[in-house]
């Protein structure tokens, strides 16, 4: 038994850093065409801005293959049922990233980078404060999902509060979903603004938000009947 659950775990980490890598090369690969490139932001502003810009998408991106899996495994079992235990280790591993992205929010939280977000004041707009709080509170929730997914911590709590505390994660995906949603809609709306017509980063976010929670609301029904 010890055995298949390293064997496991070397598997689930493995596939979970696959998941990111590819994810991460896609979106900074797209960071750069879009902002550096097509944009011309400056090539000294890669390391945090564009980097983090990519890790955002990336977080996102992670953390909703760890939800889809599970509606996955109702549409196509036999496939994805043995795809299950991955849940986990994208989760966890989203989380990190999605707190990697938070941090390096904090050290360029200003006007100069996020100019739409504050008064002339150098204040916080409403818009602002709203993202800002939907974002805090997705990552709190978030934390919380991912250390219960610690073995350690799993095996300590009924299957039921475990559960529960799993299923949270949909209200912190959705308010993700709110954060860029508030920080982004007036760019989404303005398509002539588009550099090169590629699409800002906070609505391809939106957009994979949207899908994962579109499949699972139509995995619910098929959940009901196989009770």
């Amino acid at each position: 038994m010890a055995e298949v659950r390293h064997t496991e775990r070397t598997h689930g980490w493995k596939w979970a850093f696959i998941v990111f890598i590819v994810a991460f090369v896609i979106t900074f690969s797209y960071a750069i065409v879009r902002y550096n490139v097509v944009s011309g932001v400056p090539a000294d502003q890669i390391p945090l801005y564009i980097f983090n810009k990519a890790i955002s998408l990336t977080s996102v991106i992670v953390i909703g293959a760890s939800f889809i899996i599970g509606p996955f495994a109702r549409f196509w079992p036999k496939k994805f049922v043995p795809k299950l235990y991955l849940r986990k280790y994208l989760g966890v591993l989203g989380f990190g990233v999605a707190a990697l992205h938070g941090l390096i929010s904090l050290l360029l939280f200003n006007s100069s980078y996020y100019p739409r977000l504050f008064t002339e004041a150098g204040k916080l707009t409403f818009s602002g404060e709203l993202s800002m709080l939907f974002g805090i509170l997705s990552l709190f929730i978030f934390s919380g999902v991912a250390v219960t997914s610690l073995p350690s911590v799993e095996k300590g709590m009924h299957p039921k509060q475990w559960k529960f505390v799993q299923r949270l994660g949909y209200i912190a995906f959705v308010l993700a979903l709110l954060h860029v949603a508030v920080m982004g809609w007036k760019g989404w709306l303005n398509t002539s603004g588009w550099p090169g017509g590629l699409l800002p980063i906070s609505m391809l976010a939106a957009a994979v938000i949207i899908f994962v929670l579109i499949v699972r609301a139509v995995a619910i029904p098929l959940q009901r009947r196989s009770k």
